[in-house]
């Protein structure tokens, strides 16, 4: 029987309409009626398992990419990611030395250990996912907005994980020797002073103990480093105006007392007879140190940048850091972050993201690697505290 086209339409649509309000009111009966079981106890059904993870990994291979991957081999890489994967990872996800917490393992879907990562998820997919984390699973995104690059050491040390021993592993997170700090006190009984001997000694496994150099060129010297700029920048990070996935979790439980003592003690660590810090070995040359050399002393009158030594230094204002000896990764980083406004939130930060904007990669490199190779200037003896504040 032939049926006119106008009429076969109107009754698909109906049937259309019929349908979908079936589905949505099924739906509502569903969502308000309370039969679904949310309880983490028990788990999915197998299809939506099933689902989710084609639409787990579809979403991380289509969002993840990234310009460049360093080199994950780096020694150095893999053991500043240690030392992070163990305050921020281990907890759930285990370690060579011990599972995650039984409590953890709980969690529906449970954080899954990661010694077989790598094989699963290629190195932008792996950094992708530390940088954003992951909806429904307990996954968080990195800590410090915008330090895209603060994970990669995590990444060398997921891809590292599969090859670990435990004693390896425990090689790579051991504490410098810190006794040093242990005379740290702040006044307030037993329990402050060893507490702020362990903020030191996880400090020291990343920036070095005393006047050791850092695990990592991404990682700043801190011995004889100011100590008023110290104390504002651990401030800083506490207070989340300062960015940094690694340093704001550190920093998260130190109040003013316990900062000011740190600081205080890596500013007076690494000192010799003449009060002079330990020189570092110079960078292989990755910048021309004779234009940074003019740049720092001289500054660049055309772009309206001031000369570094201007502000750096260390006879001038205790707010801003002495920058000699920094390493070449971390000057060329800093200065990028400014550049970029990551680091642009108190006064002090806009002034540098001001001068850095008139920089371009190649100056920034130059500069880097001048001060990277430059002796660290003699630092004047720090005036005598009173007796009320030690």
């Amino acid at each position: 029987m032939w049926i006119p086209k106008n009429l076969r339409f109107r009754r698909a649509l109906f049937w259309f309409v019929v349908f979908a309000a079936v589905g949505v009111g099924g739906f509502l009966v569903f969502m308000f009626s309370g039969i679904y079981n949310v309880a983490a106890s028990v788990q999915h059904f197998d299809v939506t398992n099933h689902v989710i993870k084609i639409v787990l990994r579809r979403s991380i291979q289509t969002h993840s990419g990234v310009d460049s991957v360093p080199a994950l081999d780096d020694p150095g890489l893999v053991r500043l990611g240690a030392n992070h994967y163990r305050i921020g990872c281990a907890p759930c996800h285990g370690s060579p030395a011990s599972p995650g917490s039984a409590v953890v393992a709980r969690m529906y879907p449970a954080p899954p250990p990661l010694t077989h990562a790598r094989d699963d998820w290629s190195s932008e997919d792996l950094h992708w996912i530390v940088r954003n984390g992951l909806k429904f699973t307990g996954m968080p995104a990195w800590p410090g907005a915008g330090r895209t690059t603060e994970v990669w050491p995590l990444v060398a040390f997921i891809e590292a994980l599969p090859d670990m021993s435990p004693s390896e592993y425990g090689a790579l997170i051991a504490s410098p020797d810190t006794r040093g700090a242990a005379g740290l006190d702040l006044g307030s009984g037993d329990g402050a002073k060893h507490s702020l001997a362990a903020a030191a000694a996880r400090c020291a496994a990343c920036h070095g103990a005393g006047g050791a150099e850092p695990v990592d060129g991404l990682v700043p010297a801190l011995a004889g480093q100011k100590a008023d700029y110290l104390a504002r920048a651990l401030t800083e990070y506490r207070d989340d105006v300062r960015q940094s996935g690694i340093m704001e979790p550190v920093a998260h439980d130190l109040d003013d007392a316990a900062i000011r003592a740190l600081a205080q003690h890596y500013a007076d660590a690494g000192r010799t007879g003449n009060g002079a810090a330990a020189v570092p070995a110079a960078p292989a040359a990755m910048g021309d140190a004779e234009r940074g050399r003019r740049i720092v002393e001289v500054g660049l009158p055309q772009a309206r940048v001031a000369p570094c030594g201007s502000c750096h230094g260390a006879s001038r204002s205790s707010q801003f850091p002495r920058i000699d000896g920094l390493s070449f990764a971390y000057i060329v980083t800093q200065l990028e972050l400014f550049r970029t406004g990551v680091r642009a939130a108190s006064p002090y930060a806009a002034i540098m993201a001001n001068v850095a904007g008139h920089l371009d990669e190649t100056m920034m490199k130059d500069v880097a690697a001048y001060l990277a190779a430059r002796p660290t200037e003699p630092r004047q003896p720090a005036p005598a505290r009173p007796e009320a504040a030690r």
